[in-house]
């Protein structure tokens, strides 16, 4: 795993940030300092704090995986939706969220494709590629679009989705995006009907980024069920942490950690009775027993 470059998304690191803007910049300041990490998945809270800590993400010296998707407080975005109200909306947050991915010096920016429309699901995807290309088209050639799927009929019901439908949206849209890829998420995978080893196999060539997570499915009333990315070896989950080793030990074997800057970042919250930071020790023992295995 020598070009790997290990991250931790903030903001399930430290949960409040998802909702309170204080505990949000103060937060960030903490995982600035985490010295067991390289990369941040985060994003910056808009408004007055944005500048505070876009200078708290420049200073780091960290990798920031820029992460653009609904903020608490604003209106989710529909980026395919068939209303053009609704597409200049998403294409303005979009714009607002890439404009801070480059102050803060981002070369890699996650985004989804938004809600389901499952009576135009052809329109809504060409309505998808043209607001990327879009994007595309004001970002520098060295920065990488990752689109993250996740599931069409379970909790988030996004457009994508499945991920053969997703690889092959990728690829055709990068006749015209290059610098489109996938981010596969481990949380997401059983969420879209498949298994670990299903999921890398689908992958081929479009892969750019990694989330390791966890998911619950076995109760659907439970708070956390569906995509709330759990820790490893939560009661009734999918995964404990023997899977994240086998996980890792996939994308080795198809040499994704031969790339050059191969971002996989840890997406969990905290384990019960820990701290943020105890738990983040405990995932990288599990990321350096991958690479020890």
């Amino acid at each position: 795993m020598k070009n790997a470059v290990l991250g931790v998304n903030h903001q399930f690191l430290y949960p409040e940030a998802m909702v309170d803007a204080a505990a949000h910049t103060e937060s960030l300041k903490k995982a600035a300092l985490l010295d067991s990490i390289d990369a941040l998945d985060c994003w910056v809270w808009r408004g007055q704090r944005a500048r505070e800590e876009i200078s708290i993400l420049r200073s780091s010296g960290k990798v920031i995986n820029y992460n653009i998707g609904d903020r608490f407080g604003e209106a989710a975005v529909f980026p395919c939706s068939p209303e053009k109200v609704d597409r200049i909306y998403a294409y303005d947050t979009l714009m607002r969220e890439v404009e801070y991915a480059m102050a803060v010096g981002s070369k890699k920016i996650v985004f989804a494709s938004g809600r389901d429309l499952p009576e135009d699901r052809a329109g809504a995807k060409e309505r998808l590629a043209e607001l990327i290309a879009l994007v595309s088209r004001q970002l520098p050639r060295d920065v990488v679009l990752a689109l993250e799927p996740t599931d069409r009929d379970i909790d988030k019901h996004f457009l994508l989705g499945p991920l053969d439908e997703t690889v092959d949206f990728i690829k055709k849209v990068r006749r015209f995006v290059p610098n489109l890829g996938l981010l596969l998420d481990m949380c997401h995978v059983p969420l879209m009907h498949e298994t670990l080893e299903s999921a890398i196999e689908k992958v081929d060539d479009t892969l750019v980024h990694i989330h390791l997570g966890n998911c619950k499915l076995d109760d659907p009333d439970h708070p956390f069920y569906g995509d709330k990315h759990i820790p490893w070896g939560y009661e009734g989950a999918l995964y404990g942490e023997n899977e994240g080793v086998a996980f890792l030990g996939m994308l080795k074997k198809i040499g994704y950690f031969d790339k050059k800057g191969a971002t996989v970042s840890f997406e969990m919250r905290p384990y019960d009775g820990m701290s943020a930071e105890e738990s983040l020790n405990r995932w990288v023992e599990v990321w350096e027993r991958a690479k020890n295995s």
